[in-house]
């Protein structure tokens, strides 16, 4: 009988041993770095814990709701084995909140509001870009060449008009089509949003309601020690709602400077967790980007079948590389003061660039605080001054004001990604542009806007018909002059460029005197580079003549 005892005594202090050995530990973990890719986030959180003997599972409570499972890992600093790393989910009985739930829900209402707020600055910025596309189409479609209103005839100028307008038309119905999809997410969004504040808003009015359960999102790291001992457990995953968007300040001094570059990004998040005094790293890479190479399917050829009219679906789809610089002259109240050199350092001061197999990521040394909610955060990666040449382009009959060009060498190694960009000139801000870094080019050529401190007039000075009697002939000509003024200090380099008749009948013969301009027979464009200092004028003249048979009308 006593053995008996003695074996279920021993079996009992068994079973009560290994109950001992294995238990769950609710940790108390801290967000320490966070690596904001294009689309998603890395997060990385750590607890520093007193590890028992035995089997332990640790709990960590504050993870994103958003988190990818299968991104999930775990590694520690201790003597110490991780076995696994499990996700789970719970929510909290409704029967068992307590009295402070009126409290968090007037606390979420707030929040909510702000996400409302912040969502609708956000849709507002995309229309007004939106906009801004428009106001350019309407612009290239109200030109005279391309409302047929011009009056040259040139074949040569009419075919490359249309070229010219056919790839402009097509890059800004693809940004357009970019920018669309953009707000169909945030109209999405905005609405879900909406929709959750009406129901926090309910709950609070009618507080017989029983509130909606919260889930609890847990990330438990299995650890097996073999003596009590401290370690570090460390765990890290990708969690959505977060990302970035690239933007740039193009700030110039003058025509004669180069153009100062702040590489900046508009990081976003709404994870469900405040990033507070993190250090942040901001990588263009994309997760979620397919990794695998594309394979070519079969390319079917077949006889063309025809189809009812009546059966035909409509529809146009316009496709295309984006890469127009879009120009607006928005007034806003940001300025930068070229004189003043500044003494406070600044973000980018602190950021170091680091080159990867297939990315770039820009490592902030400061500690950041990224609140939850979707609001952009602005934070400055570099600075760099960019080789500079500043051209302007005149075209008098089209246009009176000049437009700058700025065209920038050794950009390849700032790893600039397509973005938005503001323009400062001569410390004010005079519109906003798009960078579109996807050329071939050595140049990467942005608009920078107008310049109406160049004075252009253009006139006929001259104009006649004559008739020829011994050669039956009659001649036209025509002599332009167009005067230039520089009402900058500085010096500019000009291309001015105008244009001649080109004949499309061997019976019609056309000369001109074009001084020193160059003149590309096939289009009849005249073109002048010059460098006009600064207050000086100059006037340009060239003429034309055209003979043709006498019993003819000409259409110019």
């Amino acid at each position: 009988m006593k053995k008996i005892i003695l074996v279920l005594l021993t079996s009992v202090i068994g079973l009560t041993f290994l109950k001992a050995e294995e238990r769950e530990i609710i940790v108390k973990d801290k967000l320490k770095n966070v690596t904001v890719f294009m689309q998603n986030a890395q997060l990385f959180q750590e607890a520093y814990v007193s590890i028992p003997k035995g089997t332990s599972h640790f709990i960590f409570n504050d993870v994103s709701p958003y988190i990818n499972k299968a991104s999930i890992q775990a590694s520690g600093v201790g003597k110490f084995t991780i076995l696994n790393t499990q996700y789970r989910y719970y929510m909290d009985d409704p029967a068992q909140v307590k009295s402070e739930i009126p409290q968090k829900l007037l606390k979420r209402e707030k929040a909510l509001r702000d996400s409302i707020k912040n969502s609708q600055l956000r849709i507002n910025k995309n229309a007004e870009l939106m906009q801004a596309v428009d106001q350019e189409k309407n612009l290239i479609m109200g030109n005279p060449l391309v409302k047929g209103t011009s009056n040259s005839d040139s074949l040569e100028l009419l075919k490359g008009t249309a070229l010219f307008l056919r790839e402009e038309l097509k890059e800004l119905a693809h940004l357009r089509y970019i920018l669309s999809l953009q707000a169909k997410k945030m109209s999405d969004y905005h609405r879900l949003l909406k929709q959750e504040l009406k129901k926090t808003q309910a709950l609070i009015q009618n507080q017989n309601i029983r509130p909606t359960p919260t889930y609890h999102h847990q990330v438990i790291v299995t650890v097996l020690n073999s003596s009590s001992a401290y370690g570090t457990i460390k765990l890290n995953y990708l969690s959505g709602n977060a990302g970035w968007n690239p933007h740039y300040d193009l700030i110039a001094k003058d025509h004669q400077s180069d153009i100062t570059l702040v590489y900046k990004a508009q990081v976003y998040q709404n994870t469900g967790l405040d990033w507070k005094q993190v250090k942040i790293k901001v990588s263009n890479a994309n997760p979620n980007q397919g990794n695998t190479k594309p394979k070519l399917p079969v390319w079917f050829v077949n006889f063309q079948r025809y189809i009812r009219a009546d059966r035909a679906k409509k529809g146009l789809y316009l496709q295309s590389n984006a890469n127009t610089a879009i120009t607006s002259t928005e007034n806003v109240t940001e300025d930068y003061d070229m004189e003043i050199e500044e003494k406070a350092s600044m973000l980018y001061e602190y950021t170091n660039k680091v080159q990867n197999f297939s990315s770039v990521e820009f490592d902030i040394a400061l500690p950041m605080n990224v609140s939850s909610g979707g609001k952009a955060h602005y934070m400055d990666l570099k600075r760099e001054k960019v080789t500079t040449k500043f051209q302007l382009y005149l075209v008098p009959k089209l246009e009176k004001d000049a437009f700058v060009v700025a065209r920038l060498t050794d950009w390849e190694s700032l790893d600039l990604l397509t973005g938005q960009a503001n323009i400062y000139y001569g410390n004010t801000f005079i519109g906003r542009t798009v960078v579109n870094p996807s050329v071939l080019d050595d140049t990467l050529d942005v608009s920078m806007g107008r310049d109406r401190s160049i004075y252009v007039e253009r006139k006929k000075t001259d104009c006649q018909i004559k008739k020829k009697l011994i050669e039956n002939s009659k001649v036209y000509t025509a002599t332009y002059e167009i005067t230039i003024k520089n009402k900058n200090k500085g010096d500019v380099n000009l291309i001015i460029e105008d244009h001649i008749p080109v004949s499309k009948n061997e019976k019609i013969e056309i000369t001109s005197t074009n001084g020193d301009g160059k003149l590309n027979e096939d289009t009849g464009v005249l073109s002048w580079d010059i460098n006009l200092k600064g207050l000086a004028k100059k006037k340009l003249e060239y003429d034309f003549s055209v003979k043709y048979p006498k019993d003819e009308i000409l259409k110019l």
